[in-house]
């Protein structure tokens, strides 16, 4: 996992088997229920299934993901199936002051010119605010350093494990190209600098995908976070729209594991559909939350909702 993503200590695994169990906010007095924001379902017809699901509360907008994934082994063991949830959360506090929302406003609709080639860059300050901010809701130390000048570098960042890692931001609607870079690499040589960020709110040349390699090789190693990853960053830390699972997946992608293990699946021979025209569904059987009763034996994926639901209401994982 790379510097750019919400950090293992910003996930607390008890919290969320309690949000998988309830879905209920942890910041809200009253738990009001987190609502659905975002879906996705996928599914090789026949062994693999995986449902993606992402909540917000209405209320505070903090936002729960979950990834339930299950592969059912037809045709070895028909009667069994492999199942697997993982999930995240926003991190339940930043400690960091963030830039007034008018200002976050302001920068997003920039980023999303940027993206496309055109706009102007009048919140080149808040995006460097904002970039600590978001390192910080990712669980870094981190401070902004353009006061200060430090050899290009705008933010630096406190990693456990690699020590100093710098970052530098570029609100540009222009294409970053090889010469920032090598500029960035040059810094990375002088301070004796392993790790560092290139963040910008447009996108980069192909020629600096090839220099981040070879720079790879010779030890220095260099994340690139383009403006469209930016833009689901700032979504998810400042919580300014509904997240997708798109954002989710960029920046916060679920790791921690709230269950794993093996389900029985009943399959039933004799349900019938009086309307053939409508698409089979899955039913849980109310005998065992770890037990799914398939209702036609021509459809054996389990989409994953029903099934989430039942665990759910047992409150049992």
């Amino acid at each position: 996992m790379g510097i750019w993503n919400y950090q293992e200590q910003t996930q607390s695994i008890p919290l969320l088997e309690s949000i998988f169990a309830t879905r209920a906010c942890p910041c809200c007095r009253g738990s009001p229920r987190l609502e659905p924001a975002d879906v996705s379902r996928t599914s090789d017809g026949r062994q693999y299934s995986e449902y993606i699901e992402v909540l917000v509360c209405s209320v505070c907008g903090w936002w729960f993901a979950f990834q339930d994934s299950w592969d059912s082994s037809c045709g070895s063991v028909p009667d069994r199936a492999l199942r697997s949830v993982t999930a995240s959360g926003a991190a339940l506090s930043s400690f960091s002051d963030v830039p007034d929302p008018a200002q976050i406003l302001a920068l997003e609709r920039e980023i999303r010119k940027h993206i496309h080639g055109h706009g102007n860059s009048d919140s080149w300050a808040v995006l460097e605010d904002t970039t600590t901010a978001i390192f910080k809701s990712f669980g870094f130390e981190a401070r902004a350093t353009a006061q200060s000048k430090d050899g290009g570098i705008d933010v630096v960042v406190d990693h456990p494990n690699l020590g100093a890692v710098y970052a530098q931001v570029k609100h540009t609607k222009n294409k970053v190209g090889v010469r920032v870079l090598r500029e960035l690499i040059g810094t990375m040589c002088i301070n004796g600098n392993t790790n560092s960020l290139l963040v910008t709110s447009s996108c980069f040349t192909n020629g600096v995908f090839r220099e981040q390699q070879l720079a790879a090789q010779r030890g220095f190693i260099v994340e690139l976070v383009d403006g469209a990853r930016l833009l689901s960053s700032l979504r998810l830390t400042h919580r300014l729209t509904l997240p997708t699972i798109s954002d989710v997946l960029s920046v916060a992608r679920p790791t921690a594991q709230v269950f794993w293990g093996n389900t029985v699946i009943l399959l039933s021979l004799t349900h019938q559909f009086t309307d053939p025209a409508r698409k089979p569904r899955t039913r849980v059987n109310s005998a065992s939350p770890t037990e799914i009763n398939l209702s036609c034996i021509s459809d054996r994926v389990l989409l994953g909702q029903e099934f989430s639901q039942r665990l759910r209401a047992s409150h049992r994982l």
